[in-house]
């Protein structure tokens, strides 16, 4: 089934962005504000290149100004996520995006009519239990500190993004989708780019071009996840595409483990014996979830 293989591709070049961004907001960037920037705009360089390439299919206006709130959304999730990883470690925020398949399984289920036998909702909570689990420090104990909550506000802003662009995949092909999408980023990004523009200009000057460059290239790579999970949604459920994409976390979890070990200068995190468990066991579980789900 296509919509897995797009799924677990998604996932793994949002692994990889993830560990770029925190690489990239420890070594060169104060304010998260400044990858959301960047972010906003290759977006809406890439709509542009896929209208003069592709063009555009008919949308309503309501379905217009319904792409519009995605757009904002997602620009909302972005910025929530870029301060969770400022304050916390990668492998932990990551897993946190996955509390999203429980707000999309509500969403997806009041608006899409989106039902499924009991034993791919088990696998829902499983993802989204071994999530939390992964984003803890102690087994017996709990804790949420700010991060978690940057997170909770991320999944929930990411969930109607999905949902929304489900919607909006009944009328129009998914490049159209994704475009439009992109172009309603546009709305959040006059005050973003108020408000950030003078620190994007102070990076640069501290830091050189180089940031930027390797921000952009890195949230170019973002925007394929995208667009490839918009291709996965297009042709199967919103709440299963985003429920298997929650195997994200695993190849989150080898990257920073390996760059800890070999790499430490790069980015180096907790690996300790009780923590690699702590991550191991939570990743089985979002394994046998992400299997219940297919």
């Amino acid at each position: 089934m296509s919509w897995i293989l797009f799924s677990i591709l998604a996932a793994l070049i949002w692994a990889v962005v993830n560990t770029v961004d925190k690489y990239v907001l420890t070594k060169w960037v104060r304010k998260p504000i400044i990858p959301v920037m960047i972010l906003g705009v290759i977006g809406l360089v890439a709509s542009l290149i896929v209208y003069l390439i592709h063009g555009f299919s008919e949308l309503s206006p309501f379905n217009i100004f319904l792409a519009v709130i995605a757009g904002i959304f997602y620009i909302l999730m972005s910025l929530f996520y870029f301060k969770a990883v400022k304050i916390e470690e990668v492998s932990r925020v990551v897993p946190l995006f996955y509390l999203t398949p429980l707000f999309v399984l509500v969403f997806a289920l009041i608006f899409l009519g989106e039902v499924f036998t009991p034993v791919k909702y088990i696998g829902v909570f499983l993802l989204t239990i071994g999530a939390i689990l992964i984003s803890s420090r102690n087994l017996l104990k709990l804790s949420f500190g700010k991060a978690f909550w940057f997170m909770i506000l991320s999944s929930f802003a990411l969930a109607i993004n999905a949902v929304i662009t489900k919607h909006l995949l009944n009328f129009a092909d998914f490049w159209t989708i994704f475009s439009y999408i992109r172009m309603g980023t546009i709305i959040a990004l006059i005050p973003i780019f108020y408000l950030g523009f003078p620190d994007l200009i102070s990076i640069v000057r501290e830091h050189g071009k180089k940031v930027v460059g390797v921000i952009s290239l890195n949230e170019s790579l973002n925007l394929v996840g995208v667009l490839f999970i918009t291709i996965a949604t297009a042709v199967s459920y919103v709440t299963l595409v985003n429920a298997l994409s929650s195997v994200q976390p695993f190849f989150v979890l080898l990257f920073v483990v390996i760059l800890s070990i070999f790499y430490p200068k790069i980015l180096k995190e907790e690996i300790g014996k009780s923590t690699v468990l702590l991550k191991f066991i939570a990743v089985v579980l979002m394994f046998i979830g992400a299997i219940l789900i297919t």
